[in-house]
């Protein structure tokens, strides 16, 4: 799998004034670039249809706001919260998550492409409809979290906690399980198709089918 990794700039702008640069980007239609965003908290707050380019989130606190419609590129997330927050029909493309917790968060119908992911948690997070395309996911929990009705091509998982996720008319045909943690997963027999699973993986998801396995 080949995924193209964020252009950021070495040298980034501090942000100061967090709304007033906000503002200045809604007032006129500008993209919010080269910034570096860290030790922010902001919680319950309205992000939606904002464009972000080539920048760094750091230890920052953006839980229960709303980035639907969200246009981001080239961006890095360390060590950030957006636990339950919306990205709904959200764009996404070059974009790495390291240590961040996502518990919750809403990607309905988003778009992520180039996407990155470690030692993070998307437990709860909710997927349904969203085009998922180049994803390298590694040490993370999408336990319980729903994956449902989505397209999912080139997608690479290493030590992914599925264990509850849902993959409700999701074709799987391609991914491999075998690193993965996928007990009590939700998913039709159709969808299994093609997906690279354990022996041990097998036999747990032999009894969809009724089957009794000895």
């Amino acid at each position: 799998m080949k995924r193209s990794t964020p252009n950021i700039p070495p040298v980034l702008e501090f942000t100061e004034d967090f709304f007033s640069l906000l503002a200045w980007a809604r007032d006129e239609e500008e993209d919010i670039e080269g910034q570096h965003f860290k030790d922010l908290t902001f919680n319950n707050e309205d992000f939606s249809q904002l464009s972000f380019r080539e920048s760094l989130f750091e230890n920052c606190d953006f839980s229960d706001c709303n980035f639907e419609k969200i246009d981001g590129r080239d961006l890095r997330f360390k060590s950030c919260s957006l636990s339950n927050s919306s990205f709904a029909e959200g764009y996404f493309n070059r974009c790495e998550f390291f240590a961040c917790k996502l518990v919750g968060a809403d990607f309905f119908q988003a778009q992520l492409e180039n996407f990155l992911a470690t030692d993070s948690s998307f437990q709860y997070a909710n997927f349904s409809k969203a085009k998922l395309k180049a994803l390298a996911i590694s040490q993370c929990d999408f336990s319980e979290a729903t994956i449902s009705e989505c397209k999912l091509t080139q997608i690479k998982l290493d030590d992914v906690n599925f264990s509850q996720t849902s993959f409700f008319k999701t074709p799987l045909k391609g991914l491999d399980f075998t690193s993965c943690q996928i007990d009590g997963l939700i998913v039709s027999i159709e969808a299994l198709s093609g997906a690279v699973v354990t022996t041990f993986q097998a036999a747990e998801l032999a009894k969809l089918m009724g089957l009794i396995v000895r």
